[in-house]
């Protein structure tokens, strides 16, 4: 095993809908997303962990994912270009999808993560 360092990038992205969306809608909605972000963390290998979870009551959806490097600008860039570009493979943007009202990001970052 080999120690290497990452960043945990952790998004909330608050979303408003031109329509009512049902809770039903929006959890599925952050299962589409997840289904994405797994696929692209299959494609770059610093990319890792990717994680959503939905709160259709706040309409939040929080997007974690691991970053392997040390620098959390890096970090950062990298996650929110993987968040964009599972938003744009769901349809984000698209007729009916909910508008994104703001972002909130923050980092941690994780020093000895232990990988194989």
């Amino acid at each position: 095993m080999t120690t290497r360092t990452a960043v945990m990038v952790v998004v909330d992205i608050h979303v408003s809908a031109d329509q009512p969306v049902s809770n039903d809608q929006f959890h599925a909605r952050a299962t589409q997303l997840m289904d994405e972000l797994m696929a692209l963390s299959e494609c770059d290998p610093e990319v890792t962990d990717p994680v959503t979870s939905s709160d259709a009551q706040q309409s939040v959806l929080t997007v974690e994912v691991l970053i392997f490097t040390d620098d959390q600008l890096e970090a950062v860039n990298k996650a929110l270009t993987v968040l964009r570009t599972g938003l744009h493979a769901t349809g984000a943007k698209t007729a009916g999808w909910p508008s994104i009202e703001r972002l909130e990001n923050r980092t941690e970052l994780i020093s000895d993560l232990l990988t194989t």
